[in-house]
């Protein structure tokens, strides 16, 4: 690409990946002659990077170098010894735009000493890196507990029941996560799709604190958000059927539960879940939110109103119910009383006026027989737009 010129960002990501995978696979060809003259290859790397993408943010350069650095680590038979994983460390850091960069390297070193049983390494690399990202708590704890099997069979294979020392400890990172409780996908690098020793480990330690500590919801939670993150649609049911069933009333899980059965287009399942959550919480605006939500979604009217009732009982603001009456209307293509409800809105919410601009341009699209694609799409976005906007007036959790 000619200095100078500038790609969008669309365009410009697809390229650097495009990069990315040519050097890929240059790393997976050509491991020992990279690993002989590891500088010489990154200043290849930095050359190529810099005169295709001259004007690349800092942050999608840094991650280029950590995704190399991670490729050279797998590919490089010399990769097993932790003075090489140090030598591509260093000379990755050197390449980096900011100099606070070795976290995430430190990071991968980690799951590489893992994937290959270096387990006292890998912890070591992994650090205090787990209070920002739950992941890497479990795979500490993963590293313990399989150094706990290799201290059993070091005793000769001697029948105990009690728990080793060391696997004493890796309860004791479960418990220090649960108390921390760390989010489960910061580090997005860690976001690697071939590497089954993070799997592994992460689900398996996930299984444990359940058998270990089964009265901690947390366990269930950053199960069921990685599994979706994932879009592993097994761990997800897996998960979310003990969750039921252990914390039955837990507000969380039922939310969690109700989105499901949305997705699977189990209405009836839907309307079971709303009803256990009202008897759960009954001065709670979120279930008759969601009552209202599955009559938008099934064009039900008389379920609507039977739940707008109850929303407008238990305190819902006036206006947000008046946005639910123009959402029935647009969703059951009525258009008359969709454009009388729009004006009364106008007038009477002079607040809400910057955003109802937005919803005057979907519902022009919308009452269009021009395109029916573009009818349902702009239906789709009404829809999601009015949903948003509820669950940021009342405060309901994603």
């Amino acid at each position: 690409m000619p200095r100078g010129e500038k790609l969008t960002d669309a365009i410009r990501y697809e390229k650097v990946d495009v990069l990315k995978n040519d050097l890929f696979l240059y790393i997976d060809s050509n491991p020992d002659k990279i690993s002989s003259n590891i500088p010489v290859f990154y200043g290849h790397v930095m050359s190529a990077l810099d005169n295709a993408f001259p004007d690349i943010d800092n942050n999608s350069y840094d991650n280029f170098i950590d995704d190399i650095s991670f490729r050279i680590m797998k590919a490089s038979p010399e990769a097993k010894s932790v003075e090489f994983i140090e030598k591509i460390i260093s000379n990755a850091l050197r390449c980096k735009k900011k100099k606070s960069g070795r976290s995430t390297l430190r990071i991968l070193s980690g799951v590489k000493m893992m994937d290959i049983g270096r387990y006292r390494e890998a912890i070591d690399y992994f650090s205090d890196y787990w209070k920002y990202d739950a992941r890497i708590g479990m795979y500490i704890a993963y590293c313990y507990y399989a150094l706990s099997g290799n201290e059993k069979k070091a005793l000769h294979g001697e029948i105990d029941d009690r728990p080793s020392r060391l696997e004493l400890q890796a309860r004791e990172t479960l418990l220090e996560m649960a108390k921390v409780k760390p989010s489960v996908n910061r580090f997005k690098q860690l976001d690697i799709k071939d590497t089954e020793s993070m799997d592994r480990a992460f689900w398996l330690m996930t299984k444990k604190a359940l058998e270990w500590f089964p009265n901690e919801r947390w366990y269930v939670k950053i199960g069921i958000e990685k599994a979706k993150n994932d879009g592993n649609e097994e761990k997800r049911l897996q998960f979310l059927a003990y969750a039921v069933d252990k914390f039955y009333n837990d507000q969380d899980f039922l939310r969690e539960n109700f989105y499901l059965k949305l997705e699977k287009r189990d209405g009836v399942g839907a309307a079971g879940i709303v009803k256990q959550m009202i008897q759960q919480n009954p001065n709670s605006l979120e279930p008759f939110y969601y009552g209202i939500k599955l009559s938008l979604l099934s064009n039900s009217k008389s379920t609507y109103n039977e739940f707008r009732d109850k929303a407008l009982e238990k305190g819902m603001p006036n206006y947000l119910v008046q946005l639910f009456d123009l959402a029935i209307f647009v969703m059951r293509d009525e258009q008359r009383e969709a454009k009388l409800q729009f004006k009364q809105l106008k007038k009477r919410f002079k607040s809400l006026h910057f955003y109802l601009v937005a919803l005057d341009y979907l519902m022009n699209d919308i009452f269009s027989d021009d395109d029916i694609l573009r009818h349902k799409t702009s239906k789709n976005a009404f829809f999601e737009s009015i949903d948003k906007y509820a669950m940021q007036v009342i405060k309901i959790q994603e």
